[in-house]
């Protein structure tokens, strides 16, 4: 339960840092369609209508992607929306629901990226919630590897754009 918070914790700062949906760099009709529907999503959750929110996401993970999309972008929004729906469906208390959301996401490719591992948190956590500690160890286990590269990363980009300490701005 404790590796859980820390794991979530850790991705949440990742996502402050400019993670997640930001990521997609995409102009075309399916993403701008993806983002309205993600919205609509948060209009949902925040009238306290779940339903109404996984129905908005569902149509993003069920219809059709345009050809136009770039493969990272595609997979981007596809893995992005599994997690939310299995936000959503952990919960409503349906840990198998969010599980195997979470496995969609996962089949999609396992790049180390904040989609990535943001779909292992929620995984670990439908683990967790079905009682089997050990994949749900696994599972956060991996997310804190990506999470540590992804931090990593963002530390040594932040130091090389930094000013040389005493230097003149």
């Amino acid at each position: 339960m404790i590796a859980s918070r820390i794991c979530v914790a850790v991705s949440l700062a990742l996502l402050a840092l400019g993670c997640s949906k930001a990521d997609v760099r995409s102009d075309n009709r399916w993403v701008a369609e993806a983002e309205r529907r993600h919205a609509l999503a948060d209009e949902r959750l925040h009238a306290s209508d779940p339903t109404g929110a996984k129905e908005a996401l569902l149509g993003i993970v069920d219809g059709p992607v345009v050809a136009d999309v770039a493969p990272d972008d595609r997979r981007g929004v596809l893995q992005d929306t599994y997690f939310r729906l299995a936000e959503i469906e952990l919960r409503a208390r349906d840990a198998h629901a969010a599980l195997a959301s979470a496995d969609r996401g996962l089949a999609l490719g396992r790049r180390n990226d904040l989609f990535v591992a943001n779909l292992l948190v929620v995984r670990g956590a439908a683990h967790e919630a079905l009682g089997e500690a050990p994949a749900a160890a696994e599972d956060y286990h991996q997310a804190l590897v990506i999470n540590d590269k992804l931090l990593a990363e963002a530390l040594r980009e932040g130091a090389a754009g930094a000013p040389t300490p005493g230097a003149q701005p």
